[in-house]
């Protein structure tokens, strides 16, 4: 049912509890791609301990995350691809979830859940209602919700849409989830099924940022098929603008004027 595809790129301290959480699903049909991508510590000795069929592990030399996400995608035998960053965790119900607004949506081929970052504590009571999202620009300018660890797409969206782009190493799937939303309608569980661990190590957020090899970078106004895209585009770029002001990173916010704004 499930390809659940992990890149894997020095995570030796979190691989095991993510995958431990991956083992625990009370669905279990699926298989784990883990594409180790040219990791340097040991990261792929603590992945070979784990003894199960359904765990695979793909070897490639270091390309970034969007390869190793490529790269999945091209080994999955399964139809529907979920995502799952070698650092985070899911709830033992995420695939259920998913499986179940698979069968009740089958028009639809775009699905994710909730999450919530490790530092937030999960609420008292959670709000279990499914929405069908029809146009993902409007929702992404409120709130990220379709963040990578909770996501399922089907195999054929990405044969409509292409590869993850792997020259950004930053946002890259903030790039792709663009493509997908001028294109598809997303249905989101409100249930919280998996969590961000925000003090991983190796966080691409800790490294030196490019804005060169960023979503930013390729980020076209002009080409947006819609208002509701131009208006999200317009709110990132902003974004991105107070916080090279306040980090008084001058190279990325020249770079902005210049070559985006």
């Amino acid at each position: 049912m499930f390809s659940i595809v992990i890149p894997l790129y020095n995570k030796e301290l979190s691989v095991k509890n993510t995958l431990n959480s991956v083992l625990n699903q009370t669905f279990n049909i699926f298989e784990v791609i883990i594409v180790n991508d040219g990791s340097t510590d040991n990261s792929l000795k603590v992945v070979r301990q784990f003894k199960d069929d359904r765990i695979r592990i793909i070897e490639k030399p270091n390309g970034g995350v969007s390869s190793a996400r490529n790269r999945g995608i091209q080994e999955a035998k399964y139809e529907w691809i979920a995502f799952l960053d070698a650092d985070d965790l899911w709830e033992d119900n995420h695939l259920q979830i998913l499986n179940d607004m698979i069968s009740d949506y089958n028009d639809y081929k775009v699905f994710c859940t909730s999450y919530l970052r490790s530092n937030q504590h999960f609420p008292q009571h959670q709000d279990n209602k499914i929405v069908v999202i029809e146009d993902y620009f409007k929702e992404a300018i409120k709130h990220h919700f379709f963040w990578t660890s909770v996501t399922c797409i089907h195999k054929s969206v990405f044969q409509d849409v292409r590869d993850f782009n792997i020259n950004l190493n930053r946002g890259e799937d903030l790039e792709m989830w663009t493509r997908i939303g001028r294109k598809y309608s997303f249905i989101q569980s409100k249930l919280i099924t998996a969590v961000q661990v925000i003090d991983a190590e190796n966080r691409s957020d800790k490294i030196n940022y490019t804005i060169r090899r960023s979503y930013l970078a390729v980020i076209n106004i002009n080409n947006s098929r819609s208002l509701s895209e131009k208006r999200y585009l317009k709110s990132v770029l902003r974004t991105a603008f107070k916080r090279f002001l306040k980090e008084k990173d001058w190279g990325s916010l020249l770079f902005l004027i210049k070559n985006i704004i």
